[in-house]
């Protein structure tokens, strides 16, 4: 599936991350000051705030949209951003609890990460309730 996002210079960081994150529930964008190596993640003081702006950020004095597909890669979907707006974003999955850089499967496309994310959400999920019966028996 094609997507497209219009980005303003008003708009913050946390703008363009809710709208990414309505389409990919399992995934989020992070901006950062400096690029990052093919394989390995950002580093977190590098990170630019959500409330940060756009025209500040990007340059940017008029809107501008971001197309992709949901078969993109992880990393041609970083490299286009980088590529249209010239900021360093990274895409993180959420697994459990907690959010992991998605650097050693940059290969994969967005699709699969979001699946992926949320395969392992239901999987956890199962788990609690198998337990918390279990439980239940257990005090019977």
């Amino acid at each position: 599936m094609k997507h497209q996002l219009t980005i303003h210079p008003e708009d913050s960081i946390e703008v363009f991350q809710k709208k990414f994150n309505h389409i990919y529930p399992y995934l989020k964008v992070e901006f950062f000051k400096k690029s990052h190596r093919k394989g390995q993640g950002s580093h977190k003081k590098d990170m630019y705030a959500s409330s940060d702006l756009f025209k500040v950020l990007a340059k940017m004095n008029e809107k501008k949209t971001f197309i992709w597909n949901d078969d993109m890669s992880i990393d041609a979907f970083e490299q286009g951003f980088h590529t249209k707006f010239g900021l360093n974003v990274q895409v993180f999955r959420k697994s459990g609890n907690v959010w992991l850089v998605t650097s050693a499967t940059d290969n994969w496309t967005l699709m699969q990460q979001n699946e992926e994310g949320q395969s392992l959400e239901i999987h956890l999920k199962a788990q609690s309730e198998n337990k918390e019966e279990f439980d239940r028996t257990e005090q019977e």
